[in-house]
Formats: C-alpha cells, structure tokens, sequence
C-alpha cells in the first residue's frame, strides 16, 4: 500500500517541529488545491479509518494563500466526519471519492447525483423542496461542497475585483472589492449548487412518476 503523505508530514513534525510539504500539496496563491488533498484523506481513511490522529498534533495545513479563503485540510476533515451530518459517512466519504476519481464534473456528478437521490427516497414533495431550497438542509449542504471540487476541477475563477470568502467550509460568498455582495455567479452550472439542487429534484420528479 502506498505511504501516507499525511503520516510522513505527522513524522517529521514530531521529530523536528517543522514540515516540508510535497509540491502537489502546497496552497496555491490564487484559488485553492483541494482535489488532492481531498485524494491524501480518502486514502488515509482507507488505510487508517477516518481517526486520522496526526491532526492532533499538526498546525493548520491551508490549501489556499488566498485572503478571504482561510481554509485548511483539517476543516474539510472535520466536515467528512462529522457526527452531527445526517448524512451517513460512508456516503460522505464516497461522495469525495466520486468527485476527485472521474475525468471530468459531469462525469462525477453522474455518478454523485444517485448517491443523494437515495437521500431523498420515499419523501413527500414537500419535505424534498426544503431539503433542496434550505442552504443548510444536509443534502444541499453536500452540494455545496461538491461546487468546491467541480470549480477547481473547471478552473473556474471570479472576475477581477470578485472574491470568495468563506467563514465556515463548505459556504462561502462572492464579494466586491468593497466587500458587498457579487452578483456574479460561475458560467459552468455543475458549479452552482442551486443548479445542482435543481437537477437533482428533476431526478427525483422523473422516478416519482
């Protein structure tokens, strides 16, 4: 089985309370590298389960330079293994391997779109329009993190003078350079979670029927 990136970083840190972080998983300056980090924890959780102790120990491991996108790693871990989800893990963890695994969003939302669906199963019509209009329902809350991975993986960035900013993974918002908010919204719809929202209730109507 290959080494744990994570664990050889946990290693060093302990022996010499510094680290030295691979090139592929350095932040970036500009948007964020979370695609393969996303790929370090699954396989972490695969060798070691989702107990991934070196973050005990290991300071704030940011995958963006960026002001206004102070995520790090271990916010993106903390999300997967979440105990207060209603979402179960396995489908969460499953969800971030379907979107780092394909080659293209599309592709990935193909395959992620059955995986939510399921959550949605034997619901009145009512309950399914607030899980997918409530931006913190546990279904859109997943959609939300899924629009992080389809806008890297589509290289989508907001115009000059548009930022996100972000104060609790996975939402964030476009803002101007004065700090009001950005009418602006990406082309690409896989990167929209209420265009997600919106396919996945035409899903559902089409098995209803």
């Amino acid at each position: 089985m290959p080494e744990l990136t994570i664990k050889k970083i946990h290693e060093e840190y302990k022996n010499t309370k510094t680290f030295t972080l691979p090139e592929h998983l350095l932040p970036y300056a500009q948007g964020y590298n979370l695609i393969s980090w996303a790929k370090e924890l699954l396989l972490y959780y695969q060798q070691e389960d989702v107990v991934v102790r070196p973050f005990d120990d290991l300071p704030s491991l940011k995958i963006s330079e960026q002001p206004g996108l102070a995520i790090s790693v271990q916010d993106i871990h903390r999300f997967i293994i979440s105990d207060l989800s209603l979402i179960p893990l396995e489908t969460r963890k499953l969800l971030m391997t379907h979107a780092v695994r394909h080659s293209s969003s599309l592709e990935a939302w193909h395959h992620i779109a059955p995986l939510l669906l399921d959550q949605l199963e034997h619901r009145e019509r009512e309950i399914i329009m607030e899980e997918l209009t409530w931006k913190f329902s546990p279904v859109a809350e997943l959609l939300w993190v899924i629009t992080w991975f389809f806008m890297e993986r589509e290289a989508v960035f907001p115009p000059r003078g548009t930022h996100a900013e972000v104060h609790r993974f996975p939402y964030y918002v476009w803002l101007t350079e004065e700090k009001k908010l950005s009418l602006w919204e990406p082309e690409i719809p896989l990167c929209r979670w209420e265009w997600l929202a919106m396919d996945l209730y035409n899903e559902w109507m089409k098995k209803s029927c």
